[in-house]
């Protein structure tokens, strides 16, 4: 029942948006009364969160099998930081209509963005202890791991950032994987 109802309110949160989106439209959605709605999930916000972290817990498994086809630590990195872009453009073109409400209620995705960032700073980490082991990365000691993670993630965010709520910023692929081979080899020759 908690699938049903996330994957009805997703296809409303994609055709309306969020702000627009009653629980009485997900409940009728659904087929089911606003009430058993309720029994699942208090508010439309817990659901929209409880749908986020899913497609986000999908996203991660994704990731995690592209990263796991790759041996080496450089190519696990740009299959990593390529796909976590590539779903970014992805969402934006879905969730289009949705880009307003971000703009007046981003305060309520905070929670859920601390998860993902703990989540990506974490797998980068892994990425980057495989590549000591591996002789592709100096030796960095936790605290230079943590902040290269960091500044990844904050790189990731603010193209995501520009990727999904601004329709005039455009990437390839190829500049996607551009900037992944960069990150992780510099720029030098």
């Amino acid at each position: 029942m908690r699938e049903d109802i996330l994957k009805g309110a997703r296809e409303l949160f994609e055709r309306f948006g969020f702000k627009k989106t009653t629980m009485e439209d997900i409940a009728r959605q659904v087929g089911k009364s606003k009430s058993a709605l309720y029994y699942y999930y208090k508010t439309k916000e817990e659901i929209f969160e409880a749908m986020v972290l899913a497609d986000l817990d999908q996203q991660f498994n994704i990731i995690a099998a592209a990263v796991k086809k790759e041996e080496m630590a450089n190519k696990k990195f740009i299959a990593f930081f390529s796909i976590m872009l590539a779903d970014v453009k992805e969402k934006a073109n879905k969730f289009s209509i949705f880009k307003a409400d971000l703009y007046e209620n981003h305060f309520f995705i905070d929670s859920i963005l601390k998860q993902r960032d703990s989540k990506i700073e974490e797998f980068i980490k892994d990425i980057l202890i495989l590549g000591i082991s591996q002789q592709q990365i100096k030796m960095m000691n936790t605290a230079d791991m943590t902040l290269w993670a960091k500044t990844v993630n904050l790189t990731l965010k603010a193209l995501g950032n520009k990727l999904f709520l601004d329709d005039d910023f455009m990437i390839s692929d190829s500049q996607i994987g551009f900037l992944a081979d960069s990150f992780f080899n510099g720029i030098c020759h």
